[in-house]
């Protein structure tokens, strides 16, 4: 876990953390058994020491090239890990929140700008579901919860270009704002 508690130190921005809580097991099995899932012990340790956090501006995720193939995005940034802690990112709250919206075995684990989620689901996977895709919409991130923390990686300056934002709007959405800007 030393590697694991370094990345996390590394990513995490502890300037914008409120609250410096150690969870203890009980806390973490309470969740577990309200909610009918496991969590593995890498995401306990983080749920333990970390927990509610929100990431530095200048990391990014890199997904798999098949997402960057249906989203036209390499780097995805990640708005805040999800803890125990009952603020705006209390996970049990997130849980509660989108269990009719995701898949049976999805959990919401942290959230990125504009509303997409990272979610835990089968086999402890780490998956990003878009809220703004018709059909499938959720795709698969990492291997474990460990692995998704060490593919956020600072960028450089150079690659966070302003000019280079694309928007990807659902089918309706994207209709429904042609037909207001042609009514002008």
């Amino acid at each position: 876990m030393d590697k694991l508690k370094a990345k996390l130190e590394q990513i995490i921005d502890f300037d914008l953390r409120d609250v410096n809580t150690i969870w203890n097991d009980e806390e973490i099995n309470k969740i577990e058994e309200k909610y009918n899932i496991k969590f593995p012990n890498d995401y306990k340790y983080y749920l333990k020491n970390y927990g509610n956090d929100y990431i530095k501006e200048d990391y990014r995720l890199s997904p798999p090239v098949e997402i960057e193939q249906i989203q036209n995005i390499s780097q995805f940034e990640i708005d805040s890990l999800y803890g125990l802690n009952n603020d705006e990112n209390n996970l049990e709250n997130k849980i509660f929140s989108y269990k009719e919206i995701l898949p049976d075995n999805f959990i919401p684990i942290a959230d990125l700008p504009g509303g997409d989620l990272i979610c835990m689901g089968e086999e402890y996977k780490i998956y990003i579901w878009f809220h703004d895709i018709e059909g499938e919409n959720i795709f698969l991130v990492s291997n474990s919860f460990k692995e998704f923390i060490f593919n956020i990686n600072r960028i450089k300056n150079e690659e966070s270009n302003i000019n280079n934002v694309k928007l990807n709007l659902g089918n309706k959405l994207n209709a429904f704002l042609n037909k207001a800007s042609n009514k002008k």
